[in-house]
């Protein structure tokens, strides 16, 4: 095998297209920023924000200190030191390891590359066409953990707000990591393990612990880590999602999804986007 790229363009029989979990989310949510970020200016660092950065070191804390516990130690090494997530992240930890009788890590922050055969089913002139596509999924998982009674759950650590529509949307990265856990160990994860150290919502922890066959751990002063099984009906939408932005990123459309908030607040490129959407410039995809 040889190769992979994010850009479809340079695609041949021997590169494949690299999906990671964060290029086909991306990619649904707007093809345009696909297009801008793997494709126009792939080697143009966007500045990190203080909240990516804060998230990485914690990231880098639950690293270190799920081998030794020392929290405090390898947060003052990653720079944040003092930083309640940081307590709450242990404090949440420990609640998990106290119900559990202690923590068999499977794996943390391991990289997976796995091989995938897309297939992406559409109607034309009322014929059903099925596309076949050949790539490599990529992927980095938080954590993996085995449960008392064997079962593999897979863990996630989101930091900054945590609300349900985030717990919505990390299932389904959760389901694309249990996919290639899943292909490279042979075992299938029956649970999720999403840990927001930052929640500090009293609805939502009231709405998570009312839920059924949900567990809820929490940090001492903040913080939550919500346990549940896995359910088909995310990893039906994760496979869907997956096949319909592979097939777009290989047909390569780049329809722009505008959002007067998120583009505005949280895109590089949305001045460029804007001026199409106004009709003061054309579309540069198509040049």
């Amino acid at each position: 095998m040889g190769g992979s790229t994010y850009n479809p363009h340079d695609v041949d029989g021997d590169t494949l297209l690299r999906v990671s979990k964060s290029s086909f989310i991306g990619y649904a949510k707007c093809p345009r920023r696909y297009w801008w970020d793997k494709i126009a200016l792939p080697d143009v660092m966007s500045p990190s924000s203080p909240e990516a950065e804060r998230g990485r070191a914690i990231h880098a804390v639950m690293e270190d200190g799920l081998h030794d516990k020392k929290w405090d130690q390898h947060a003052e090494a990653h720079g944040v030191a003092g930083d309640i997530g940081v307590s709450a992240l242990g404090d949440i930890l420990a609640a998990v390891a106290e119900a559990w009788g202690g923590l068999e890590i499977t794996e943390i922050e391991v990289k997976h590359e796995v091989p995938y055969s897309c297939e992406y089913s559409r109607q034309e002139e009322g014929v059903i066409c099925v596309d076949h596509y050949d790539v490599i999924l990529v992927g980095l998982i938080d954590a993996v953990f085995r449960m008392p009674d064997g079962s593999i759950c897979i863990v996630e650590l989101k930091t900054g707000s945590a609300n349900q529509g985030k717990l919505s949307r990390t299932r389904k990265e959760l389901a694309y990591y249990r996919y290639l856990y899943e292909q490279v160990h042979g075992e299938t994860a029956t649970h999720f393990l999403t840990i927001f150290p930052d929640a500090t919502d009293p609805k939502f922890l009231t709405d998570l612990m009312n839920k059924r066959n949900t567990e809820v751990f929490m940090g001492t002063t903040q913080g939550l880590a919500v346990l549940e099984p896995v359910g088909t009906r995310t990893v039906n939408a994760m496979f869907k999602t997956l096949h319909s932005s592979i097939h777009g990123i290989m047909t390569h459309e780049w329809p722009i999804k505008w959002n007067e908030y998120f583009c505005t607040q949280w895109c590089d490129y949305h001045l460029s986007c804007n001026e199409q959407l106004l009709g003061v410039a054309g579309d540069i995809t198509m040049g």
